[in-house]
């Protein structure tokens, strides 16, 4: 059975005068998901995140999408002694949406709405624009580097909150700097850099054998074995196959020599600088 999709993007490009921002990028996000979309500034994410959120024409490719988006962008600013109820009736107004349901929303979070947004701490800033991106409950949220500025406690309390809205029913597509927490989120990525797509795909899915060292033949001999599924980084063997076949790679490693020292899914860092480091 083919999966729901909540957008899908084919060969979208980007271009600002001779600058090329995006390079034919095809993302695929499914429905329900917690899709991460990782790389360092500049790399795209926040023009991609433009183009899905229809802010901004892509300069080429197409998109796809049958769903409601709301979109949190990093940088948002409200006026100067704004309430948060009245920055909240404001967009309820803008985007049509059901605004009891935003202010129980906003009451589950303890947020004061009384209280001037500027007057708010950044964490509770945050919970507002959350809560504003929310409007209506729309099925997709784009929320980009949701946790950005925000102390280990504000971190903690949108993560909650992120996890909250996803158990709704809801699929979120959010960027981030911090590897690890993306990690702790999501179960899908995409990584971009320069414009283009390395990858998309589960949150690492190969597995790190910590070895003595392997030669370039053994390797080559046991990819011939295993389908190509190995690939070197120093005294790491980095292991592109099914858990179940793990206990295969062991004992052909095993069996030419090479000692194992530990074995362990890779994990989003890993799989980061690894593919960051190929493409350079």
């Amino acid at each position: 059975m083919n999966e729901a999709i909540a957008f899908r993007t084919h060969g979208v490009s980007k271009r600002f005068g001779d600058f090329c921002a995006l390079k034919d990028v095809s993302v695929t996000v499914p429905l329900g998901r917690i899709y991460g979309f990782i790389g360092k500034n500049g790399a795209g994410k926040t023009t991609f995140m433009r183009i899905v959120c229809g802010l901004m024409k892509p300069s080429g490719g197409t998109f796809e999408t049958g769903k409601r988006i709301g979109f949190l962008p990093q940088n948002v600013r409200f006026r100067e002694r704004m309430s948060g109820e009245d920055a909240l009736r404001l967009f309820a107004k803008l985007r049509h949406g059901g605004l009891e349901e935003s202010l129980r929303f906003a009451a589950e979070l303890e947020l004061d709405l009384k209280k001037p947004t500027d007057c708010m701490s950044p964490g509770q800033q945050r919970k507002l624009q959350l809560v504003i991106a929310t409007v209506g409950f729309p099925d997709v949220l784009v929320l980009d580097e949701p946790t950005a500025g925000l102390d280990p406690s504000g971190v903690q309390q949108v993560r909650a909150i992120i996890r909250q809205l996803h158990q709704r029913g809801g699929t979120v597509f959010l960027s981030s700097h911090v590897l690890m927490e993306l990690e702790n989120l999501c179960d899908t990525v995409a990584v971009i850099d320069r414009g283009e797509l390395l990858y998309q795909g589960a949150c690492g899915a190969a597995y790190e054998v910590e070895t003595d060292g392997a030669s370039e033949q053994v390797v080559a001999h046991l990819n011939d074995l295993l389908g190509g599924a190995l690939t070197v980084s120093g005294d790491t063997l980095l292991a592109d196959v099914d858990r179940r076949q793990v206990p295969a790679v062991l004992q052909a490693l095993y069996e030419n020599g090479v000692q194992v020292f530990g074995v362990k899914k890779q994990g989003i860092e890993s799989l980061y600088n690894s593919l960051v480091r190929e493409g350079a």
